[in-house]
């Protein structure tokens, strides 16, 4: 009897396991509260594009969060796409040692000649700064690459990352400052992102070839799961009905939405 209490024991703990998260000793969340994505209210807005089982929503289902694991990592996108408009995030990175990792926020439309505005913070060793890489892609055309460090350690707490696009330029802000702006420049023949709606997106992933001093610290999942949270997400834009806009040449909005 005392062998079957044991092994009953082991199998809770087993699948508790499982359900949290257990890995090397790391609680999936610094929080009790754990919600099945699909039970959560960011399903409402959002759907998970790859790896259901490395998202949740946790902190009383406030926050989602995003893992990292040997087998993958995850993304989770808008249900709608969008054509200007202004969208922010609150993002926790990765704690310790995070070298490898790419942890992303942005926008994006489809396609081989799609448009593109990333923040992509790219994971460092412990005690090394990170890196936040911004990159604006129109018409297919990217490399547009800028680095930054930031000013503060964005490991330690939630800080505020938003764009805002219009007919005129895209704006990039880290709490409030302003760190990047793309001009349209159409009249002088360059691309700009004036007729592809666009998805907004979260995701963490394994980028061990290029995110980390050039590829050469690549990641260890011997510190995974690797954990990335979301918070107060502002999608105040356009919806835009695509199929619409595939008959017409205007675009209109097909909902007015301001998602938090």
């Amino acid at each position: 009897m005392a062998v079957f209490k044991s092994m009953q024991v082991l199998v809770i703990t087993l699948v508790s396991c499982c359900v949290r998260g257990c890995a090397a000793g790391r609680p999936l969340s610094d929080t009790n509260a754990f919600t099945p994505f699909q039970y959560s209210k960011f399903q409402k807005n959002f759907f998970v594009a790859w790896s259901e089982s490395n998202v949740a929503a946790v902190d009383g289902g406030h926050t989602l969060q995003l893992s990292l694991n040997r087998k993958s990592g995850t993304a989770v996108s808008s249900t709608n796409k969008y054509l200007y408009g202004y969208f922010r995030a609150s993002i926790k990175l990765v704690s310790g040692n995070s070298a490898g990792t790419v942890t992303a926020f942005y926008l994006s439309s489809q396609g081989h000649n799609h448009d593109e505005v990333d923040f992509e913070f790219l994971g460092n060793v412990t005690g090394e700064p990170y890196v936040l890489q911004t990159n604006i892609y129109a018409n297919g055309i990217g490399n547009r690459e800028q680095r930054i460090f930031l000013w503060f350690d964005p490991r330690l707490k939630f800080h505020t990352y938003s764009v805002i696009w219009n007919h005129k330029s895209v704006s990039m802000y880290v709490d409030n400052v302003l760190v990047r702006v793309f001009q349209n420049n159409e009249v002088h023949g360059q691309p700009y992102l004036t007729k592809q709606p666009m998805g907004v997106y979260s995701s963490i992933f394994d980028a061990s070839q290029w995110a980390t001093r050039g590829g050469l610290v690549k990641i260890d999942f011997v510190n995974a799961p690797f954990l990335a949270h979301y918070t107060n997400f502002t999608l105040d834009a356009c919806a835009i009905d695509e199929t619409f806009a595939i008959l017409h040449t205007e675009t209109p909005c097909a909902t007015p939405t301001s998602s938090k």
